[in-house]
């Protein structure tokens, strides 16, 4: 006798709540997106959510988790094997701030979490480890183009740090709806900056 569908393992169902969930939050926002339609999404019971979320920001958190595995964490590795540390910051610049719908589902994503993480010590706790191995990054390519002689870089750790505020900066006016500045222009104002401010 044939059996009923397949039980798949919890890892597995999880993450294909995620898949699920990015859609539609990065299409409606975190605060419009309710668990119902995160189960609607998934073509599960609203149960099957809640068994594994505790709720919508929980979601949410394990959407950015996806997000860094698939869409930082390749540009990340990019700009670590670039041959120079200039080639490494470019691939750091053109990677994350891209023109295209993954791009700008990436920021949205951000940016409502960013929102969210102003209020939660634990997920704050996160977003400050992910700022953490970002600087580092940076860190690590721009003392690499001081040392390649690609870039000219008198502190490259305290570099990093306004590299990155700036890009943060750039991602929050490029990726708003209708936003004034777009992806291109900003990406064009963070290679101006390394070519002359990072420059010692």
């Amino acid at each position: 006798m044939a059996g009923g569908p397949r039980r798949l393992p919890p890892e597995v169902r999880r993450r294909m709540l995620l898949e699920a969930a990015r859609s539609v939050i990065a299409e409606r926002g975190l605060h419009a997106t309710t668990v119902r339609d995160v189960a609607a999404a998934g073509e599960v019971a609203v149960g099957t959510v809640t068994y594994h979320f505790a709720g919508i920001e929980e979601v949410l958190a394990g959407v950015l988790e996806l997000e860094t595995e698939s869409f930082s964490d390749p540009v990340y590795q990019r700009a670590e094997q670039a041959a120079t540390g200039r080639e490494g910051v470019a691939e750091l610049i053109d990677g994350l701030l891209g023109s295209d719908a993954a791009s700008r589902a990436h920021w949205q994503l951000w940016l409502d979490f960013w929102a969210m993480a102003a209020h939660r010590p634990t997920y704050s706790a996160w977003q400050s480890q992910i700022y953490r191995d970002l600087h580092a990054l940076a860190g690590r390519l721009l003392a690499r183009a001081d040392a390649d002689g690609s870039l000219r870089v008198a502190d490259p750790q305290s570099a990093a740090v306004e590299f990155i505020a700036l890009m943060d900066g750039l991602v929050v006016q490029a990726y708003l709806p209708d936003a004034a500045l777009s992806p291109s222009r900003a990406r064009r104002i963070l290679h101006g900056y390394v070519d002359s401010a990072l420059t010692g």
